[in-house]
């Protein structure tokens, strides 16, 4: 049997195979009496019964009569003979076959039995007797033999592996796709029951019983659990699936056995059919591994850390003790990701599921729960401090540098800690708490940890509405700049300045930029805004050059998602253009954190740059560990020195020899140097002693609203 439905499943196919057999072999003995009498001369006097419609229109077509019908077949014509000589002895018969063509021209078959009657002198006078018309089982025994021979047919010649059994489970067919799934051959399998015993020592012979005796479901379950079924398809069949580690390398096989039934409707033996589903419960098992597992670092993903921590809290309210949830998260994990790109952020992901997991106990669970956050969970504690340990061992871990593709980097993590059941007995309330607890030390200088307290929950609805309260600012007009001046430290005059992004909600008043700025990093928003940054001080800068003629450079910094636009240098062009601008007048200040990306991407930007004449600084030098490299590198043309080195000028004896390194170091690479954050006349002194070109900060002036720079600017 073929497929002609190329959209069937192997289970249709199996199920209207067997529903075929199923019809040519199930039936019912159809049986119709009658009651008959004859005298002693053998003719009928009486032909009675419900049966008689079936071999005649009406009981007197009986009557008179003396001969029954020619014998069924010649095979059984000493039925006639025997007949007769019955009746001359006088004897009782049973059974003897007859035919006959009914009035309506229908052969029907039947069998009679009959007992001599005796008067009371005991002289014979006659025979009563029964008929039985078997047309309907003679016809059904030959089409059960028919179906014997084309359930041959179709067992062997079926593109499904298939095999009979009998009422004690011999095989009695096997086909060719039976030998070549279980490499088996049918003279091998045929006449026995446990020529597969090594493959199959538990699904078929079980499946053959439970169709042969009629198991009741609950009987399946009892015994057998629930790995054999009822057949959703096929009445009366059962069905299973089991993997066999003997069978060529191992292999997942579905069953189905069917009940076969005679002419009597008694259970003759099944026919089963096996499929190797294999390949099937592999993509099963893959699947169900992706719902649960992460695809880039292997580990539980959200939904299965969060089952294992609604587990573990049912554990642990039982045994009375405690659990700790540690929400951890990669520092700046996002600007490696916008500067060297995510192929090169996975890697360093893997690396980090690596190390937290060397870290953790065998006992306790770690999952990533989406980007750089994972999410340890620690239960059979007796008290918070024994949490300590295992988040300092977590801190530890990142301590040495990551190598990823011949880079060396420090990657930091900060870790929020919420406790069952003090800081929650459901899975969502201790996740959202231990994740206010992580941003509490991302607040605090990251790479710490810290225990949740109701207090940080402040500060998490407090970020919310920053980064909702900043999607409609822009269009808003709530965003402006100040001017911080920069000092010639020689000459004392302004030539030029900072411009300083400032905003002023309605809704949350006043925001320092150390708060909302890195929001608008993290939300993308920095992009736009850094646009409306760069334009307006232009602007302004325009406005200035031409009000007062002389040299004037304004500084915009920008942010890593702005220097990886494609469209920063054209955009940057075409303002420069627009207000008739050199592009002298413009410096941008970048950090390092800048260049870690694309390396080609970068080259070419400050060419670019290089081309429009706009002046690139190094802004926080001497925070990062690679500055150097960078320095000699791309071609920049001032260094910003960071303002705790100027801070620190008074207090820390080693900040001075790091500003003194700093400034000899450009002025031997050619480059300016501008030291931010002056606030007292001693370190302007300092500085102009060691030849540091350029100032800025309190001690000079703070950043300015326009109108008030404008002012300043006109006095200089």
């Amino acid at each position: 049997m073929t497929n002609s439905n190329p959209t069937k499943t192997d289970k249709e196919i199996i199920a209207e195979l067997h529903t075929e057999i199923v019809r040519l072999i199930d039936f019912a003995e159809l049986s119709s009496d009658w009651f008959w009498e004859q005298d002693r001369n053998l003719k009928f006097i009486a032909f009675s019964g419900a049966g008689v419609s079936r071999i005649s229109r009406h009981q007197s077509d009986f009557i008179g009569r003396r001969r029954w019908e020619m014998p069924i077949s010649p095979a059984s014509f000493n039925d006639m003979q025997a007949h007769k000589a019955c009746c001359e002895r006088r004897e009782e018969f049973r059974d003897f076959q007859y035919c006959i063509f009914n009035t309506q021209g229908e052969l029907q078959r039947f069998t009679i039995s009959g007992t001599p009657i005796y008067t009371e002198e005991g002289e014979f006078d006659g025979y009563r007797g029964t008929g039985t018309n078997i047309t309907d089982l003679y016809l059904a025994r030959k089409a059960f033999k028919e179906t014997e021979q084309r359930l041959s047919q179709i067992v062997v010649g079926s593109p499904i592996a298939s095999f009979v059994i009998d009422s004690e489970h011999i095989i009695t067919h096997w086909n060719k796709a039976c030998e070549v799934l279980t490499g088996i051959p049918a003279s091998k399998a045929i006449g026995t029951k446990n020529c597969w015993q090594g493959f199959y020592d538990s699904p078929r012979p079980v499946l053959a019983n439970l169709v042969l005796r009629g198991a009741l479901n609950q009987d399946i379950e009892k015994h057998y659990g629930k790995k054999f079924r009822p057949s959703a398809l096929i009445p009366g069949a059962y069905e299973a699936e089991d993997f066999f580690p003997n069978m060529q390398g191992g292999k997942w096989l579905f069953f189905t056995a069917a009940p076969l039934v005679d002419e009597l409707g008694h259970k003759t033996g099944a026919i089963e059919t096996l499929q190797d589903i294999t390949r099937q419960k592999e993509q099963e098992k893959k699947i169900l591994h992706q719902a649960h597992f992460d695809s880039l670092t292997d580990l539980p993903n959200r939904f299965l850390a969060l089952d294992r921590l609604n587990l573990l809290i049912e554990q642990t309210k039982r045994e009375h003790k405690k659990l700790a949830v540690l929400f951890i998260d990669l520092d700046d994990f996002k600007k490696i990701n916008d500067t060297l790109g995510h192929a090169f952020g996975d890697e360093l992901l893997i690396e980090a599921s690596n190390r937290l997991r060397k870290t953790i106990r065998n006992s306790d669970t770690i999952g990533r729960l989406g980007g750089d956050e994972f999410i340890v969970l620690i239960d059979d504690l007796n008290c918070e401090r024994a949490v300590q340990p295992i988040a300092e061992n977590l801190l530890s871990s990142f301590r040495q540098t990551f190598k990823v593709q011949n880079r060396e980097l420090l990657l930091t993590a900060s870790i929020g800690i919420s406790i069952y059941p003090n800081d929650g007995t459901q899975p969502d309330e201790l996740l959202r708490n231990a994740d206010s607890a992580m941003y509490f030390s991302k607040n605090q200088g990251r790479n710490a940890y810290h225990f949740f307290t109701e207090k940080m929950n402040e500060g998490i609805e407090r970020r919310l509405q920053i980064e909702e309260q900043m999607h409609g600012a822009l269009s808003r007009d709530e965003f402006v700049l100040n001017y911080q001046p920069v000092f010639d430290v020689n000459s004392g005059a302004i030539v030029g300045a900072e411009a300083l992004l400032r905003w002023s909600s309605p809704v949350l008043g006043q925001l320092s930029p150390d708060e909302f700025i890195p929001i608008a990093e993290q939300s993308g928003l920095i992009v736009p805004i850094g646009y409306f940054v760069l334009q307006q001080a232009l602007e302004d800068t325009q406005k200035w050059i031409t009000q007062y003629s002389k040299p004037f450079t304004i500084a915009v910094n920008l942010s890593p998602l702005q220097f990886r636009d494609p469209k920063l240098t054209q955009r940057i062009k075409d303002t420069l253009k627009g207000l008739e601008l050199p592009g002298s007048c413009l410096n941008l200040e970048i950090t390092e954190g800048v260049l870690l990306g694309n390396q080609q991407h970068i080259e070419q930007a400050f060419i670019d740059f290089a081309a429009l004449n706009i002046q690139i600084s190094m802004d926080d030098f001497g925070t990062g560990y690679s500055s150097l490299n960078y320095l000699r590198q791309y071609k920049f043309s001032t260094l910003k020195i960071d303002r705790s080195f100027i801070q620190d000028f008074e207090t820390d004896p080693s900040a001075p020899a790091l500003i003194n390194a700093t400034i000899a170091m450009a002025h031997a690479l050619n480059l300016s140097v501008i030291a931010e954050g002056v606030e007292t006349k001693t370190q302007k002194k300092y500085l102009l002693k060691k030849d540091c070109d350029f100032a800025q900060g309190y001690y000079y002036s703070k950043p300015l609203a326009k109108e008030d720079f404008n002012r300043l600017l006109s006095c200089n």
